[in-house]
């Protein structure tokens, strides 16, 4: 068997074609549930639910969780109730939230009401927190200790617990609740029996508040390299622990949005196969219709300066090259600046410096640009004056294309828009405008056309 304890794709096919389950769930039950998963995206859906339901509920809930959306929702659908209900008390109460948030809400509160009614409220209590928050990534079993307690006490204690997703770190609160300090588990481990918590403790705590948001989350774990952080409320009383793998799930998922906005479309939320038409129809519909009307400022330019068109055809065989350049240099600084809004780095206190960075580069950048395309109109012969034009204008439009691309997610940010929703296509369309604008108004100026 390969290193991952993933079967050889060969021998699994065959046990599958051959259906011989008895092996095949005994092959399944000493794998890990992450390449149980992945194994079932080999095999034809219905063979994938006939093992699902043979394997026992503890591995059974962790193969739920690690499968992909498509694969989830085939599980789902053909599953009953009852059983998924039973997985999903077995699951920590924040990853059976994620699950029960993807579904359908008839869904998701008929499995609620089959679960464990206090899994079942605390599954409720996460998901009334905003989606990308702190609160709805905790989860709510953590290991609290009070600081009279003495190490063996401690111990003790902590092997009466039966429900830990992680005790990398264990929290001490006061009788309120109240979060007061931490013992990393080999502290309390290399410690004597007879030391009290208080002793050993340390005092500065690294906490997320309950409304914090997942990019604040992730920096935090990227600061401190933690594998977990408390969450607390606005009493600083202890509430949950965010685990690392919880915040890099989200942030996957946060990406995969923002891929889809940049592409000028609203995500879908849901698989692709999974999706209708009707539903993928909606979620670009609004946004080419957005473009469609935004290009048209780009036609009303054409038509602005229809006679110098005419009069110089060879006007027009530049127009490519200044809208590809300009949009391709808005494309990559607005994919810089998202990303370094993302880690923190740009903010609109710094939106001056970040301004003046960008225009710098455009600078450089727009005067090679400006070089080549001087060049490649004397290669075609178009005569100097329009392979002044072209020079004069590639400068420009990356310039403006940059400085655009860099305020506009800034500002955006700043009024907490998301700056994918109103970057990539829609500077691009913008920057197309202005492009033709300065490249025609030079033309006009330096082309002696009457």
């Amino acid at each position: 068997m390969p290193e991952n304890n993933r079967p050889d794709t060969t021998i699994f096919q065959k046990l599958v074609d051959q259906k011989n389950w008895d092996v095949l769930a005994a092959l399944l039950i000493k794998m890990h549930p992450a390449d149980i998963a992945l194994s079932f995206e080999d095999i034809p859906t219905e063979q994938a639910v006939h093992l699902f339901r043979q394997l026992p509920v503890d591995v059974a809930s962790e193969v739920l969780d690690e499968t992909g959306p498509l694969i989830r929702q085939e599980l789902i659908e053909k599953v009953d109730d009852e059983r998924l209900a039973v997985l999903l008390d077995e699951l920590p109460m924040d990853d059976a939230a994620e699950i029960l948030d993807d579904l359908p809400d008839p869904i998701s509160d008929k499995l609620l009401e089959l679960m464990d009614d206090t899994e079942a409220e605390e599954v409720r209590e996460i998901l009334a927190y905003e989606d990308g928050t702190a609160g709805r990534l905790m989860n709510r079993v953590v290991v609290s200790l009070r600081r009279q307690w003495s190490v063996s006490e401690a111990l003790e204690y902590l092997r009466s617990l039966d429900e830990i997703e992680t005790v990398h770190y264990l929290y001490v609160v006061d009788r309120n609740g109240k979060l007061i300090g931490v013992v990393p588990v080999r502290n309390l481990l290399l410690s004597q029996l007879d030391e009290t918590i208080e002793e050993i403790m340390l005092d500065t705590v690294f906490t997320a508040h309950v409304e914090d948001n997942q990019e604040e989350l992730a920096e935090l774990f990227a600061r401190y390299d933690y594998v977990a952080i408390p969450v607390v409320d606005n009493e600083d009383r202890l509430i949950g622990v965010v685990t690392v793998d919880d915040v890099m799930d989200a942030l996957e998922e946060e990406v995969t949005e923002d891929f889809q906005r940049l592409g000028g479309s609203e995500p879908l939320d849901q698989p692709y196969f999974s999706a209708g038409l009707r539903r993928v129809v909606g979620a670009r519909i609004g946004w080419l219709m957005l473009l469609f009307l935004a290009a048209i400022m780009t036609g009303a330019v054409l038509q602005t300066f229809e006679y110098e068109l005419q009069t110089v055809i060879a006007l027009g065989f530049f127009i490519p090259l200044v809208t590809g350049t300009g949009g391709n240099a808005g494309s990559q600084t607005v994919a810089t600046i998202i990303r370094a809004i993302t880690l923190g780095e740009v903010r609109i206190a710094t939106m001056g410096k970040a301004l003046a960075r960008e225009i710098t580069v455009g600078l450089f950048l727009g005067l090679f640009m400006g070089c080549m395309g001087f060049a490649l109109a004397f290669i075609w012969g178009v005569g100097w004056q329009i392979a002044l034009v072209v020079a004069l204008t590639l400068p420009i439009v990356v310039v403006c294309a940059t400085t655009i691309a860099t305020v506009v997610p800034i500002v955006a940010n700043r009024f907490d828009i998301d700056p994918t929703i109103i970057s990539g296509p829609m500077i691009s369309t913008v920057v197309d405008t202005a492009g033709l604008s300065i490249y025609f108004t030079l033309a006009r100026i330096l082309i002696d056309i009457i």
